[in-house]
Parts: C-alpha cells; sequence; structure tokens
C-alpha cells in the first residue's frame, strides 16, 4: 500500500509564518550574519569598507539594498588572488567539518554548528516534495567533493529515511539495487533516473512493476512536464523538483500543488534586475539573489546565481505561505548548466589555449533526447604540437582533458581551420525545457 504523499508539514511553525513573522525573522538574520561577515572574514570587510559600510549602518531588513552584490566570478578571483579561500572564510580552518568545491570551482567549508539549520532546511524541502520518514530513499547525487550527495544523505537520515548512497554512474546496476533493496524514493538528476529506466528494461526490469519507487525528487537540472510525465509513468511514481545551487545549498521546492516552488524560509531571496540591481516586483524576471544567515564558514549574502526567474506571492492551496518561484527561466550570464553542472566559457577556452594547433571553438549544448549532451566543436591544424597528428588520437585526448577541467563529458569535434567564426555567444544553447 502506497504512503500518502499530498498532504502535511514537516515544520508547520516556519512552513506557515506570516509576513510579519517572516519580516521579523528575515530582519534578525540579516543584522546578525552581515555583522559576522564583517568582523570575521577578510573578503567581506574589504567590500563592506569599499563600499563604506559599517555594522552601524544595517539597521532594517530595507538596508539590504545598501549591501554590495556578489558574484561567482568575483568569488573565484577572490580565490586565485589569495588562495584558498581568498578571505571568504570566517571562522579557523581547523574549526570546519566538511570542505566542499563548487562548481567554478570555488572552496567553501562547513561547520557542525552551522548545519542543524541547514539539515531542517532540507528535510522541510524533501518533505514537500513527498518523502516521508520510513522511506528507502536511493541518494544518487555525487558525494566526491561537491556537497549534494552528502548534504541531502544527512537530511534524509534526519527525516528518519534508511539512505542507499549510491552516487552517480552504473547505470544498471543502479536499478538492480533498487530492485534488490526495495527503494521507495530516487533523489537524483531526472535525466540520470530516465536513463535507468531504459536501461534497466534493457536488462529485463520493468520499472514500473519490478521496482518500488514511489517518488522523486530532482535538482541540479531542469525537470520540463514532458520529462515529468515520462518519469512518472515509467516508474507510477510522482516526481518533484527543488531548485538550488552547489554555493548556497536548496532555495526552493515544489508542494504537492506543484504551481511553483516555495521558498525557503529561513533564507532572504530577492530577484534583482540584472542591469539596474534593483529589485524587481513580483511577476518580473529577474535573478534570483540570497543570502544565507546560517551559513557563518563561508557567509554568502546577496550572492547572485545567475539564474532567471519569476516569483509568485499569490496563495497556495497546500497552506504554505512562502512565495514561489514559478520556474527557472535559465542563465542571466556567461554560465551553463549542463547535467547539474556549471560550464563556464573561460575553462573551455583554458584547455583549448594548451593546445596552438587549435583555433576557434563554439559550444553546442542539446537534450535530443532524455539527457543534455555538450559537443565542442574546434578548429585544428593536425600539426602535432602538443597533441598526436591524427584527428581520432587528438579528440581523445581533448576529450580526457575536458571532463577534468569542466567535470561534465564532452563530445569534441576536430574541424579545419576556417570553419568556425568567432562569436560573443561562447556557448549556443539549443535545449528547450516546455
Amino acid at each position: 500500500m502506497k504512503v500518502d504523499r499530498s498532504k502535511g508539514f514537516w515544520n508547520k511553525k516556519e512552513e506557515t509564518m506570516s509576513k510579519e513573522e517572516k519580516k521579523r525573522l528575515d530582519t534578525k538574520n540579516l543584522l546578525f550574519i552581515f555583522r559576522h561577515a564583517y568582523n570575521n572574514s577578510p573578503f567581506y570587510k574589504k567590500l563592506y569598507q569599499g563600499a563604506g559600510l559599517t555594522p552601524e549602518d544595517i539597521k532594517t531588513l530595507d538596508d539590504i539594498r545598501k549591501i554590495p552584490l556578489i558574484t561567482k566570478p568575483e568569488l573565484q578571483e577572490a580565490q586565485k588572488r589569495d588562495p584558498p579561500f581568498g578571505g571568504l572564510l570566517a571562522v579557523p580552518l581547523n574549526k570546519l567539518s566538511e570542505i566542499f568545491i563548487s562548481p567554478g570551482p570555488i572552496y567553501e567549508g562547513g561547520m557542525a554548528d552551522e548545519e542543524e539549520k541547514l539539515i531542517e532546511a532540507g528535510a522541510k524541502a524533501a518533505y514537500s516534495c513527498g518523502i516521508r520518514p520510513g522511506d528507502i530513499v536511493h541518494n544518487a547525487f555525487l558525494y566526491h567533493l561537491v556537497p549534494a550527495g552528502l548534504g541531502l544523505h544527512m537530511c534524509l537520515r534526519h527525516m528518519g529515511c534508511t539512505v542507499i548512497p549510491m552516487g552517480v554512474g552504473q547505470t544498471v546496476y543502479q536499478a538492480i539495487i533498487m530492485r534488490d533493496l526495495g527503494a521507495t524514493a530516487f533523489t537524483g538528476t531526472p535525466s540520470f533516473l530516465a536513463m535507468i529506466g531504459e536501461e534497466a528494461k534493457k536488462g529485463g526490469i520493468d520499472p514500473k512493476n519490478d521496482l518500488k519507487l514511489e517518488v522523486g525528487l530532482f535538482t541540479a537540472e531542469p525537470l520540463p512536464e514532458s520529462l515529468r510525465k515520462h518519469l512518472e509513468d515509467t516508474f507510477d511514481m510522482i516526481a518533484r523538483q527543488m531548485y538550488g545551487t552547489a554555493d548556497v545549498g536548496g532555495i526552493s521546492r515544489e508542494c504537492p500543488e506543484v504551481s511553483g516552488m516555495h521558498l525557503e524560509e529561513t533564507l532572504i531571496v530577492e530577484l534583482i534586475d540584472p542591469k539596474t540591481k534593483e529589485p524587481v516586483a513580483p511577476g518580473e524576471e529577474g535573478d534570483v539573489t540570497v543570502t544565507l544567515p546560517h551559513k557563518l564558514a563561508t557567509p554568502f549574502i546577496r550572492f547572485r546565481t545567475g539564474d532567471g526567474s519569476v516569483l509568485s506571492e499569490e496563495k497556495c492551496g497546500c497552506g504554505r505561505t512562502s512565495p514561489k518561484l514559478l520556474r527557472i527561466l535559465g542563465r542571466v550570464d556567461a554560465l551553463t548548466k549542463v547535467k547539474g553542472m556549471f560550464v563556464h566559457p573561460a575553462n573551455i577556452k583554458t584547455t583549448i589555449r594548451k593546445h596552438p594547433e587549435l583555433g576557434n571553438y563554439e559550444a553546442i549544448v542539446d537534450r535530443p533526447g532524455l539527457s543534455d549532451v555538450l559537443t565542442i566543436r574546434i578548429e585544428f591544424e593536425g600539426t602535432g604540437q602538443t597533441l598526436p597528428k591524427e584527428a581520432s588520437e587528438a579528440k581523445k585526448v581533448l576529450e580526457d582533458e575536458f571532463k577534468e577541467m569542466i567535470r561534465v563529458k564532452a563530445e569534441v569535434e576536430l574541424v579545419p581551420k576556417g570553419l568556425i567564426k568567432e562569436t560573443k555567444e561562447q556557448i549556443i544553447d539549443l535545449r528547450k525545457f516546455d
């Protein structure tokens, strides 16, 4: 008998707080984290002093607009100048319980003292999406260096779930493990579960009848409605998504109404016009910008995620009172997310510039089936200065180098010089998310 996953709250007090309660909470949290970062992080102290700000200047929630915005490229540059943390670290190094590397790459740390709030937020998101205590959860997020796998693992254990720490890869074996252990929930990317379903069928496993999945919780890449329906039909399950980034963690999540993603109540989230840097009104597209009050080790204050979205303050039938992001509309800067990982043109160029026999390039992201495909077309002389003269051998070398640099598999296509024109659009995104 399937579990009822359509009702209830993990933390009803937080999930149904009034606007007045939310404003008081945000004000208290903003004052605290601003002072903490100013007094303990060299990066933030320099940034705020340069803007002429002191802790005494931040007194109300409206004062948040005085605080400078920060971006991932700025953090990357700071850490290049002053490795490893770029002055971002606001606690002694030996106080960290974990150190992660977010796509970029960016070093960031976590402390046991701050994990309780972050784990509680993750539990709220998982419960809102349909996961329940007692579920056997097949966790197919990467555990290695990035926070997704381990972070969600801790949240699920906190909820009272049994977690299978599967990680990524081994597609056929994933289906066998789910079948043998009776997994009732899946966490990972939607395209990966779709691949598991296809491979399971080839191996004689019927995803609908041989597996016991009832719910899938997806993040790191979009869940278009066509793919949601495909997964729900293939596995006879409900498919829900949450939105977050490797840097700040979970930001919003769906509820049983499936009409947008409720913002995490303990975060301060703004939608900012990427040109004017001013807040946009509900219903208008803006850059999702996040302040994390409880991330003390490596604070993130007014961090522009680079993801465009639209905010809705309409009342939701589920009873949760936090506003919702209606959908993630895409990147507002040069970063492009491929298979859940951010790819930046600068990292592609770094690999190409190592080889003088390579010329112009174009990177194309498409989704012809259920998964993203990244193709990098590069002009190649074949003179063998740093690469094998044979194009097939050079292609293999470059694919290995790109995988190490951008952490995403890319198909390399080598073409004669003169066939690719220089363009400002360095990554061409052909995907269509309905």
